[in-house]
């Protein structure tokens, strides 16, 4: 378990919280020697400054997603905890670090398993999908019962989940990153990918009005490159239109279609 993970645990133990809906950001953060304030940041959704024993957690004010701006408040607390005796006390998140959080390789990536595992507790998380097969209605009600965005609600799915899925971002028409999880049947697709003219998506990064209706699409669209992906493989995708950064985000997951 990652160190940011085990830092969330403790403070759900310590603050005695029980569910998602006990779980107050702004007390927790107060307690912990942390302001929160909104403010005119240029490039970042949040910034924060701390020393050993406090610190100030400035939130871009132009967020209008309650659950991205609670997320982005969760991941600065998480760099306070982890990292609150070290020498570099300054860090900025921003909407690209969500690649971060399935990489694995730096401060940043401890700061989104922190904030994942406080905001969607896994014993929680667990019990509220009861191993229900994935779909965007799903995620849909992950995100509002846990009170955070789509993309945090698929990717924390793709985490626990015990069904195939995909999440994939699309900037410009290219992928920006993607989590496929174990169970899923495609295994390889590269950053700068092109979205599949098959996809909605492409509609989107077309100057077209893009549906958000579940479709069934061939595998191959998506993974090309993806040797092991069999031609006869089709799943079912839906994409969403993520305004804050201008990109599509899209959910891919296996069909009966095999």
């Amino acid at each position: 378990m990652s160190r940011g993970k085990k830092i969330a645990e403790q403070i759900i133990d310590k603050y005695c919280i029980k569910n998602s809906r006990d779980l107050n950001l702004e007390e927790i953060a107060n307690a912990e020697g942390l302001i929160i304030e909104e403010s005119n940041i240029s490039g970042s959704l949040g910034k924060i400054i701390f020393n050993d024993d406090y610190g100030l957690i400035l939130i871009n004010k132009s967020i209008n997603n309650e659950g991205l701006k609670r997320f982005t408040i969760a991941h600065e607390m998480g760099h306070y905890l982890i990292n609150k005796y070290s020498s570099q006390n300054k860090h900025g998140w921003t909407i690209n670090s969500f690649g971060d959080y399935i990489s694995n390789r730096n401060h940043e990536t401890e700061a989104d398993h922190f904030a994942a595992e406080l905001l969607m507790h896994k014993p929680w998380f667990s019990k509220f999908i009861k191993n229900i097969p994935v779909c965007l209605d799903l995620i849909k009600q992950i995100s509002a019962e846990f009170n955070v965005s789509l993309t945090a609600a698929a990717l924390r799915y793709a985490e626990i989940g015990q069904y195939p899925i995909a999440v994939i971002m699309s900037k410009d028409a290219a992928v920006q990153w993607s989590f496929l999880n174990e169970y899923f049947p495609c295994k390889y697709l590269p950053g700068g990918s092109r979205v599949p003219k098959e996809s909605n998506a492409w509609d989107f990064f077309n100057g077209k009005e893009m549906s958000e209706d579940e479709d069934l699409i061939p595998a191959k669209s998506w993974f090309k490159q993806d040797l092991r992906c069999k031609a006869t493989t089709y799943l079912y995708e839906q994409n969403i239109v993520i305004p804050v950064i201008n990109s599509v985000m899209t959910i891919l997951w296996q069909s009966e279609y095999d």
